[in-house]
């Protein structure tokens, strides 16, 4: 018989002895893969202590949001896949119930201050731009982490330290470059068509193609996928390629379902095709996935 446990808060989440399955500390980050149960909805203050960057790995919450009360205009914001939280910066946070499981890094005050990030000093952009990044170098870069961290050998520590390197860097160049983000960028999307694409790419289901999002922002195709890969860094088929596969790491996370019914409803014709697929992106086959976060 399956007993139903009942759900409880955040905070009481973040003191279970299980809520981090595998974790690596360093210098400069302390490295958690986490599976949170059951969470109650809730609307709570939160100050995190060590600035987190955190990446879901299954299904996000149906509603999961935050804001910075201290702004003269506050509102709510979505926690997309990949966030980051700012040390010592109270943000009120509003959830719906729930499990996920994610990695987060928790930095060393030293290791952000060195590349030009100090909590204190983020302006109301920089703040807000935290709460979904969309930043394919350091999505790629925490997956692998990810990888690492659940399967650990002798060379693992250096491994995990670039990668820390690496990921710290980028998410210095992501927060600077915020203050001009919702500018027009010069031969890039505008931010409103921007966000059109994002909202179609987080619809179930096979992803667009890039002639139903250059549709999207009336755009040709030709101009469209100029313009995308000058805003993201990479084409909008590559970029489409790694929502899904974020969406099939979180139907495989968060639920016992066949494989093959996965693959379906991401639109793969076989479960051979997708394993190839989730394979090729993710280091390894969703059965092997799914056992790294149990």
């Amino acid at each position: 018989m399956t007993i139903k446990t009942k759900p409880i808060s955040v905070k009481q989440a973040q003191t279970q002895a299980n809520l981090v399955i595998h974790a690596v500390e360093l210098p400069s980050a302390k490295v958690e893969l986490c599976a949170f149960p059951e969470l109650q909805a809730e609307t709570i203050v939160v100050t995190e202590q060590h600035s987190v960057l955190s990446l879901g790995l299954s299904r996000l919450l149906e509603q999961a949001e935050g804001r910075y009360t201290s702004f003269k205009a506050p509102r709510f914001r979505r926690f997309g896949t990949l966030n980051f939280r700012p040390a010592d910066i109270p943000f009120e946070v509003r959830v719906s119930q729930g499990k996920y499981h994610t990695i987060r890094c928790r930095f060393n005050t030293k290791t952000l201050h060195d590349l030009g990030i100090t909590t204190s000093e983020l302006d109301e952009a920089q703040l807000e731009a935290c709460f979904d990044i969309h930043a394919p170098r350091i999505e790629d870069a925490m997956m692998r982490l990810a990888d690492e961290v659940a399967n650990q050998s002798s060379d693992s520590a250096t491994l995990i330290g670039a990668l820390l390197t690496t990921i710290a860097v980028d998410l210095s160049r992501y927060i600077h470059d915020a203050k001009h983000r919702e500018l027009p960028h010069r031969g890039g999307l505008a931010p409103r068509h921007l966000r059109l694409v994002f909202a179609r790419l987080d619809q179930l289901g096979a992803p667009p193609s890039v002639a139903e999002m250059a549709a999207l922002c009336g755009l040709s195709r030709y101009h469209f996928m100029r313009a995308f890969k000058e805003s993201i860094g990479e084409s909008p088929s590559n970029y489409a390629q790694k929502i899904l596969m974020a969406r099939a790491r979180a139907l495989i996370a968060s639920s016992e379902r066949p494989l093959g019914e996965i693959a379906q409803e991401l639109g793969y014709t076989s479960n051979t095709a997708f394993s190839a697929a989730f394979r090729r992106h993710c280091g390894r086959s969703p059965r092997a996935w799914r056992a790294c976060l149990r």
